[in-house]
């Protein structure tokens, strides 16, 4: 019975072992990949609480006898120098008992620690060998840059050693423009819409609008709903669309041609205070045509939303991954703006095709830590 008490425990302590190892794994996956609700990790923690429990259950004995021993032990009286008795102890034996004294691996095979500690190195090079130092995807000369892209980033165990890498700071989470003229938006109307599944219904992409210029409140409420702070959870302000880490590399900007009571010219859109800064002033339409490949309706619409990302706000903690989150969020704040133009009347065409080059140079961004992703035609029907 005590030798199968003891199997019992040495078993229950090696699953524990692996268990902890999973939750510490799997709990590192989850954050470096923003997977709140990773059902690998919980399992590992719940696991691995089962086989604590069970391991103090087995070894409550021997715990107990530890702390009364730790906790309740007499002082032991120091005896002067004279009053030891002068007795020799004799000399340890030379020969070695099997196993506790032997050399080198055989001694750390042969003791629990010894044991779990090989075990622990065995299970971990292997999972490494099989993951984290495979070789990168074989992708042949002359493979479509998205492919390529698309297969290097994929995640997998290296990420653990990326997360190691200097992937630089964490830029400011709002861009400002001291500098500029700023425009505050009015406060948002409390006035019905349609509903959500009737914009969903009615949702097209538009390329003819009308003459009447649209409002500023009509432009408040279309930029709040699209991307605006609506809600803040833990002092962490959240927007109108979801963002990984809730980093929000994206920047709006517009060129508005036909907006009552704004200027034409290109503006930035202040997130944070729900604000407008003037950036240039003056008549954008012919660059926005030239910029969408002589696309005339970008010249007819009332503004045209931009889109540009800042990646920085995203590789510090996504890395390879980043361009990907980037351009999912820039398709998430268009359809916002889709869904809340129709419930306004209003119609939207998203242009993908554009020149990359105009675009950066006037909105006044470099193209590489911030460049532009999407232009959307935006006016009222």
């Amino acid at each position: 019975m005590k030798r199968l008490r003891h199997d019992v425990n040495v078993a229950v302590s090696l699953v524990l072992l692996v268990a902890a190892a999973a939750a510490i794994l799997t709990g590192i996956i989850a954050d470096l990949w923003d997977l709140t609700g990773f059902v690998y990790h919980t399992y590992a923690g719940y696991v691995m609480a089962i086989l604590a429990v069970a391991h103090v259950a087995l070894n409550w004995t021997r715990l107990a006898r530890y702390l009364r021993f730790r906790l309740m032990r007499p002082a032991t009286p120091r005896l002067p120098s004279r009053a030891r008795s002068p007795v020799s102890t004799p000399a340890p034996s030379r020969r070695p008992s099997a196993g506790r004294n032997a050399p080198g691996m055989l001694h750390a095979l042969y003791t629990r620690r010894g044991f779990l500690g090989a075990l622990a190195g065995l299970s971990a090079g292997a999972a490494l060998g099989r993951s984290s130092l495979r070789a990168r995807p074989d992708i042949p000369f002359g493979t479509d840059l998205g492919v390529a892209y698309h297969q290097w980033s994929k995640p997998g165990m290296r990420d653990l050693f990326g997360a190691v890498a200097n992937w630089g700071a964490q830029p400011p989470l709002y861009k400002t423009y001291p500098d500029a003229p700023r425009i505050i938006l009015p406060p948002l109307e409390d006035r019905p819409g349609p509903g959500l599944e009737e914009a969903i219904r009615k949702r097209r992409s538009v390329r003819t609008y009308t003459d009447d210029p649209l409002t500023l409140a009509e432009l408040s409420r279309l930029l709040f709903y699209t991307g605006g702070i609506n809600a803040e959870r833990f002092g962490v302000k959240l927007r109108a669309a979801p963002s990984a880490g809730a980093l929000y590399p994206i920047e709006t900007y517009l060129a508005v041609h036909r907006v009552s009571d704004l200027r034409s010219g290109v503006y930035h859109y202040s997130v944070a205070d729900h604000t407008l800064a003037l950036l240039r002033e003056g008549d954008m339409r012919s660059a926005a045509v030239r910029q969408g490949l002589m696309q005339e309706f970008l010249g007819a619409c009332h503004l045209v939303v931009y889109f540009t990302v800042i990646l920085q706000r995203l590789r510090w903690r996504y890395q390879e991954r980043s361009y990907r989150y980037a351009l999912l969020e820039a398709g998430h704040l268009a359809q916002n703006l889709y869904l809340v133009a129709t419930s306004l009347g209003m119609g939207v065409c998203a242009v993908g095709a554009f020149l990359d080059d105009e675009v950066n140079a006037m909105l006044g961004v470099d193209g590489e830590n911030e460049a532009a992703v999407y232009m959307l035609a935006v006016g009222k029907t």
